[in-house]
């Protein structure tokens, strides 16, 4: 019975990450689709940017603690007991399917917050030097761009869980993290037509800017406040 338990937690992870909060949210209180607005994250920046402030902070908590941290809990010894490596891809499954729902066209966010809670079940210590990190680096560069933060915050992961003698699980989690958070980046950014035509911009440059920013031009003005028309 304990394979089917693993197989089902895990998929059961990918779907409760999956659950597409902002864009349903985004439908229900403005009546948009988050897809077509700003850099087309399903995320809480983004919908935040495009739908309100307010809203976002119970965005963030349904993505922390539901998404995030349930099905690592789930795993762990408090329930079902199937030990720290089913946590831990538990965890990676719960982000994959917030980065790429099902329910939205494998559309969705780039798991930011969903880490939060996952990394927050597996170690606290690990998860307040993530945010500790994104913190500073948002501070130190003059609170202008929140990626290059988070980027900064994606990177350190690895590092400080091998600095805090976590066990290989949680490193492993840890980079394999970055591996999805990088893909996502890369991959998941639709291109601005004014940018693409432009003809001044190599492919190597587009990469750069969406691992460093997140976005496909260098004016993050240029990126966030797109919509329809």
């Amino acid at each position: 019975m304990e394979p089917l338990q693993i197989a089902l937690v895990i998929a059961g992870a990918y779907l409760i990450g999956a659950v597409p909060s902002a864009y349903w949210l985004g439908r229900l209180v403005k009546g948009i689709d988050i897809r077509r607005y700003g850099s087309g994250n399903v995320g809480s920046s983004n919908f935040a940017t495009h739908v309100g402030k307010k809203w976002g902070v119970p965005l963030v908590l349904f993505d922390v603690i539901v998404k995030g941290a349930l099905p690592v809990l789930i795993a762990s010894d408090k329930a079902l007991g199937l030990g720290l490596w089913v946590e831990v891809f538990a965890g990676l499954a719960a982000i994959v399917g917030h980065n790429w729902s099902v329910f939205i066209g494998f559309s969705g966010g780039r798991g930011m917050a969903t880490v939060l809670g996952s990394s927050g079940a597996l170690s606290l210590p690990l998860c307040a030097i993530y945010n500790f990190t994104a913190l500073g680096v948002w501070l130190a560069t003059g609170r202008r761009d929140s990626a290059v933060a988070w980027a900064a915050a994606a990177l350190s992961l690895p590092f400080a869980s091998l600095a805090l003698r976590l066990p290989v699980a949680v490193t492993t989690f840890c980079a394999l993290f970055v591996i999805v958070t990088g893909l996502k980046r890369v991959t998941s950014n639709f291109r601005n037509p004014a940018y693409a035509s432009s003809g001044d911009r190599p492919t190597w440059r587009l990469v750069v800017n969406r691992l460093m920013f997140d976005r496909d031009t260098e004016r993050k003005e240029d990126w966030v406040g797109r919509g329809p028309g």
